[in-house]
């Protein structure tokens, strides 16, 4: 491109536009400012070699001055592989794709056949008429069904220990020496052997397809009624809520606690102080211990909670407990063990209860109503605050002690031996030891009576009993933990006891007849043999003159009993072979088609008949008993009438007496 007019005259390099072409050299020469257009071109044209052709051309270096629009390419970018933008058209596509690895399909898969996936030797045969190979079929059959199985031969199951017994079933006449969790059947018993030690084979006998015995000692169920409380009830604190799963139970002044396996807590009685409220949502209790209208509990985590009264500050915890292993409550005051062997107090501090001595090793702690204990690992007892009563004072020697407990102002140490040591105040007699006492696992003491629990979950009681609070209920039996209230008391019984005694914890209301010793057929007791009372008298019944209508005296009762014969006979031999549980001798009664004669209503069928199918009657003679009582009135009013007649009579014979003397 040239600007200017063109001539042979030389060109100015102003006027040649774009690349200057001075300096320029070529193949043939150098450009220079003197040289024309066409000369240039020459020069340049004769370095063809440095020249790409047209078709095809192939460049070194670097190409500058292309942009990707000059070369068709003005949509893309010089972007690295894996950040390559894909198109909504290419990504729908990828869409109807599957991964290579693990790909999931949809729909009917076609286009491929069983050898292309290694399956050339399958068909596609319905479920059940796939065919089983010759050893398929043998396992098979040496497999039992699922439902309703047959076994043959012994089956056993893999052997245990005395935690953890198989359960085998063992059949033949001649048995092998029990093994633990054995059911076995000889062809005439079945056999139950107990899990223990030393394994003990239990029969449950069968004749002609019927139980003929079947012995409850070693059947065991939980009992109806975990907790048994007794003592003072002014306010509720020994009756019961409905409990179940307890793990154990604490006593206050008028107020009881009850934890339960869950790790809640269930609490009754008196309420001015909260001491009943629980806290809402209170989970994850570990132990719990009952003071004069407050509670303390441990959790699992360490911490502790309380709730009730607060006048002294003994609900109001210091500040991060988080290793509490152990709590008790006073009367106003409460104490902490933590896992170092260290003791924290605090509330009332009047008698020195809450100025803690220096401790180390201490393994459990109690509180009186203004005293403390701690139980040292070495087995000696630390004691501090109210002394009045020498509640404080430890006697003389006090040593390999494994348990505390503190009453009001008395204290009490249980000994390795099984032996109790008490001392402080004995208003009550509290301290006051029972002979002879011995075998003793736990204890507690009250406001001014102690209790104490035996290895054979029995209670032993002692001191006042103004509430009967010391006097054991025979419901509290199989104890396995104790607490003592002020004048109440509390005993945890054990989660499993004997079938039987856990059935005598039920009230035994039964809405059919019931029969002792024989089945009932009309009444709704009946007793074989005699039947007896604790107490002398007859049995009540209801008489209440509200319930009653059409009242007159009994008149002519000496006339009604004459008409009675009594007698005494013996059963014949055909009845006492049918009742052997009666004895042969003779007995006073009355005749029933006699007596019915009588007294109609009183004589109904026994529910009993003899050989010939008639029905063996019984009587109700209570009505001799009443009209007795009738004829003896009128017997006394006959009497009274007599003597009145003898009296006139004396009286006109002394005055006739008189006349004639005179």
């Amino acid at each position: 491109d040239v600007t200017g007019a063109q001539s042979t005259t030389a060109i100015a390099d102003a006027t040649v536009t774009g690349k200057r072409l001075a300096g320029f050299t070529s193949g043939t020469g150098s450009l220079t400012s003197e040289d024309s257009i066409l000369s240039a071109i020459g020069k340049l044209d004769g370095n063809s070699a440095l020249l790409a052709p047209l078709a095809s051309p192939t460049f070194t270096g670097t190409v500058s001055g292309i942009s990707a629009s000059m070369v068709g390419l003005g949509n893309v970018t010089n972007t690295s592989d894996a950040d390559k933008p894909v198109s909504a058209a290419q990504q729908a596509a990828l869409d109807l794709k599957a991964n290579v690895a693990s790909p999931t399909f949809t729909g009917t898969v076609s286009g491929i056949s069983a050898s292309m996936v290694g399956l050339g030797n399958v068909t596609n045969t319905s479920d059940a008429d796939k065919p089983v190979s010759a050893a398929q079929q043998t396992a098979l059959d040496l497999k039992a069904n699922v439902a309703s199985p047959t076994f043959t031969g012994t089956v056993v199951l893999p052997g245990g220990s005395t935690a953890a017994a198989p359960l085998r079933f063992v059949s033949g006449g001649t048995l092998a020496a029990p093994v633990f969790g054995a059911v076995e059947f000889d062809g005439a018993s079945l056999y139950l052997t107990t899990n223990a030690e030393s394994p003990v084979r239990k029969t449950l006998a069968f004749s002609e397809d019927a139980i003929r015995e079947v012995s409850l000692s070693s059947i065991t169920a939980a009992p109806a009624k975990p907790v048994v409380a007794w003592g003072e009830n002014s306010s509720g604190q020994t009756t019961l809520p409905a409990l179940a799963n307890v793990a154990a139970v604490a006593a206050g002044e008028a107020h009881s606690l009850a934890l339960l396996d869950d790790g809640t807590v269930v609490a009754w009685g008196l309420n001015g102080s909260g001491q009943t409220s629980v806290p809402a949502g209170l989970v994850g209790v570990t132990q719990v211990s009952a003071g004069a209208n407050f509670n303390l509990v441990r959790k699992n985590d360490g911490t502790v909670t309380a709730w009730g009264a607060n006048d002294f500050g003994q609900t109001t915890l210091p500040n991060g407990i988080t290793t509490a292993t152990q709590v008790a409550a006073g009367e106003k005051h409460a104490l902490g063990l933590l896992a170092n062997g260290t003791v924290l107090a605090w509330g009332d501090n009047t008698f020195g209860q809450t100025t803690v001595p220096a401790l180390a090793g201490v393994t459990a702690v109690a509180a009186g109503y203004d005293h403390s204990l701690a139980l040292k690992s070495d087995g000696t007892v630390v004691a501090w605050g109210r002394d009045d009563a020498g509640q404080v004072t430890l006697p003389a020697g006090l040593s390999g002690v494994t348990a505390i407990a503190a009453g009001a102002y008395h204290s009490l140490a249980l000994k390795s031996d099984g032996s109790l040591v008490a001392w402080g105040w004995d208003g009550g007699g509290q301290v006051t030891l029972p002979a002879g006492l011995t075998g003793v696992v736990k204890v507690a003491g009250g406001y001014a009576f102690s209790m104490a629990l035996k290895a054979d979950g029995s209670v032993v009681m002692w001191g006042d009993n103004s509430a009967t609070q010391t006097t054991v209920p025979s419901s509290a039996s199989l104890v396995t933990h104790i607490a003592a209230g002020a004048s109440h008391a509390l005993a945890l019984r054990a989660d499993s006891i004997p079938a039987q005694v856990a059935r005598l914890d039920q009230d035994n209301v039964f809405s059919g007849k019931v029969g002792i010793a024989r089945t009932p057929a009309v009444n709704a007791l009946e007793v074989a043999g005699n039947a007896s009372k604790s107490t002398a008298g007859s049995w009540l019944s209801n008489s209440d003159r509200r319930i009653k209508t059409g009242i007159e005296s009994i008149e002519g009762a000496l006339e009604k009993l004459d008409q009675v014969r009594l007698v005494d006979f013996r059963y014949t031999d055909a009845y006492l072979a049918a009742h052997p549980e009666i004895e042969d001798r003779r007995y006073p009664n009355v005749i029933a088609q006699e007596f019915a004669t009588v007294f109609p209503d009183d004589v109904k069928s026994s529910g009993e008949s003899l050989d010939d199918g008639s029905p063996i009657l019984q009587v109700d003679t209570y009505p001799l008993t009443i009209y007795t009582a009738a004829a003896v009135q009128e017997l006394r009013r006959e009497n009274q009438a007599l003597k009145q007649q003898v009296a006139a009579q004396e009286l006109r014979l002394r005055k006739l007496e008189a006349a004639l003397g005179e």
